[in-house]
């Protein structure tokens, strides 16, 4: 039992340790990263995934006229991407 509450624990802080804004609209916006990140891992494993810890990810959005920063603190982690198409990050900005 201990170690399903565990897994969905991290499964409930991964989730909500990054922000993904898919096909949006910023427009006269500033987007902030000031997450804190320490003795994380962040690991995405086997073919097209993501994984991001205290990450901002934009995909497909329009940014206009707006100030993007990033003040993340990291400090003893470990981000590994193993596979075809994988993407890991912690602390950072991502637009593509």
């Amino acid at each position: 039992m201990k170690t399903f509450t565990s897994a969905a624990v991290l499964a409930i802080a991964t989730i909500m340790s990054f922000n993904t804004m898919a096909e949006s609209n910023v427009n006269k916006s500033i987007i902030l990263n000031k997450s804190i990140n320490k003795g994380n891992t962040t690991v995405a494993i086997g073919k097209d995934n993501l994984a991001s810890t205290g990450s901002v990810n934009l995909k497909d959005s329009k940014v206009n006229k707006s100030i993007i920063l990033n003040k993340s603190i990291n400090k003893g982690n470990t981000t590994v991407a193993i596979g075809k198409g994988n993407t890991a990050s912690t602390g950072s900005i991502t637009i593509e």
